[in-house]
């Protein structure tokens, strides 16, 4: 009997150690989907830091730029380009026309100082279409100066390659039939 006892307790025993390995494995698997999951979401929450951070360094770089200031800088332009031309009435009294000077003077160096630049088209250049809206259109009988500058009524302003304000042009435009004759153009463009 010595023997059937030591065999049944050698495979209760090996019953008892096969059961416990089965709950480790059982135990080890959930740990390892645990795991696998935790690591996921980890992965997740480091990717939204990751935009996060990319969207607030976008945003910094873009204030580092002076891009905030566009649509000020744009209003600035536009004060600058289209009331400068009253300097040139002669009802305005002296002191006002030097008022008038000084304050677009102060306008010019606050575009300056954020780097925008005045510019105006010189007679006879190509023009550029993104720089420039056309306010008339001039026959003429002279194919090489189809498209080309008549004459610079408003300057531009542009700033880093980017336009502030448009500048405003009469432009050439081929006629066979021109005899220098002008004619308005609705405001094209």
């Amino acid at each position: 009997m010595d023997t059937s006892s030591e065999l049944v307790a050698e495979e209760t025993q090996q019953r008892f150690i096969v059961e416990t390995l089965e709950k480790i494995l059982e135990l080890q698997q959930k740990n390892s989907r645990q795991l696998e999951q935790s690591l996921r979401e980890n992965v997740n929450f480091q990717n939204q830091v990751r935009q996060g951070m990319q969207c607030e360094l976008d945003n910094l770089k873009e204030q580092q730029r002076g891009e905030q200031f566009t649509p000020i800088l744009r209003a600035v332009a536009a004060v600058c380009v289209e009331y400068r031309k009253m300097l040139a009435d002669e009802s305005i009294s002296r002191r006002t026309r030097r008022t008038l000077k000084l304050m677009f003077d102060e306008l010019e160096e606050i575009l300056s100082e954020y780097d925008a630049e005045i510019f105006s088209s010189e007679v006879g250049e190509p023009r550029r279409p993104l720089l420039t809206k056309i306010v008339n259109t001039i026959a003429t009988g002279d194919k090489s100066l189809h498209n080309t500058i008549a004459r610079s009524r408003r300057p531009g302003v542009m700033r880093g390659g980017r336009m502030l304000y448009r500048e405003f042009v009469d432009v050439y435009v081929y006629d066979s039939d021109a005899g220098g004759k002008k004619s308005e153009s609705a405001r094209s463009e």
